[in-house]
């Protein structure tokens, strides 16, 4: 079995699905005639035939049998946000022991898990000079998450249910507003001011489908900030795991084929590093173990 990734490339023709193998890309519309305007998101809703039918494309070319496949190289790829644009972006919070310690909080399950949603079509965004600071921050941090993608609806699921759903996997960044999130209304919170502004979320470089993950709770996340680690952390520090957050989820808002969710961040904020809030020209490097790189670069607004 071939392994194989999704991924958005802009063209002059504009965004068209590509899958990747060792570190070349093929745009699916010059592969096979009959996906010529099939997106990544299409694929993620017929994913039932979509995989099978995508890993005999990658055996297909691995063997050499794709006569003419054009090969796009990584480093001349213009890659965008994988999934554009899914329905719903969730976002699940407190969910990593050592980042409840950094906050001062117990490292402990809560009893009720926190999530919010994002505004797909205007926070997401791929690699690249991509990230613009709210001009009303003085607090910009970083959180990188393990971010699921869903290939089958999913209500009042149980956890096997929620795993069997489970498409692939990318990485997010869920970019906050530190200074923003206390509000000072009766609701003392504002998760819209404070993490849903345009281009706070991060996502790519591509989706890893989950078959090819051996271990989804042993996977190490590492983020650098000008080339300065600032977290190293494993998603075995979940507290929810991704199973459990999926049905959880699908007891208060029906998830559909397509939808991504974050799935929380480890410690290493910038609070932790002396307050080195995000500026412009900041650049982000973020891993995660067996789904690849994602690096972004902070702009002004």
């Amino acid at each position: 079995m071939t392994n194989f990734t999704m991924a958005t490339l802009k063209t002059r023709n504009g965004p068209k699905a590509a899958i990747g193998l060792n570190k070349l890309y093929y745009v699916l519309s010059e592969t096979r005639p009959l996906l010529r305007d099939v997106t990544v998101l299409q694929l993620l809703q017929q994913w039932d035939t979509s995989f099978p039918m995508l890993q005999a494309l990658a055996n297909a070319i691995a063997d050499g049998k794709i006569e003419n496949a054009r090969e796009v190289n990584e480093h001349d790829a213009d890659l965008l946000t994988p999934v554009m644009y899914p329905n719903k972006l969730m976002a699940a919070g407190a969910n990593y022991s050592g980042h409840l310690k950094e906050m001062g909080l117990d490292a402990k399950k809560w009893d009720s898990m926190p999530f919010f949603l994002k505004p797909p079509t205007t926070t997401l965004v791929g690699p690249g000079q991509t990230v613009s600071i709210p001009k009303s921050t003085r607090q910009f941090d970083w959180e990188c998450e393990l971010t699921v993608v869903v290939g089958k609806r999913l209500r009042h699921a149980t956890r096997e249910e929620a795993a069997q759903a489970i498409a692939g996997y990318t990485i997010g960044l869920d970019l906050s507003c530190r200074d923003l999130i206390p509000s000072h209304n009766d609701l003392q919170i504002d998760l819209v001011r404070g993490k849903a502004q345009d281009t706070m979320a991060p996502c790519g470089p591509y989706v890893v489908p989950a078959q090819f993950i051996k271990d989804i709770n042993n996977l190490r996340i590492l983020l650098y900030v000008n080339d300065q680690k600032m977290m190293d952390a494993s998603t075995d520090q979940m507290l929810y795991k991704v199973d459990e957050m999926l049905s959880v989820i699908s007891d208060y808002i029906t998830i559909e084929p397509g939808d991504m969710v974050m799935t929380g961040s480890p410690s290493g904020s910038a609070g932790a590093h002396g307050d080195s809030w995000l500026k412009p020209g900041d650049r982000i490097h973020a891993e995660i173990g067996g789904i690849g790189q994602l690096n972004v670069c902070m702009r002004d607004d």
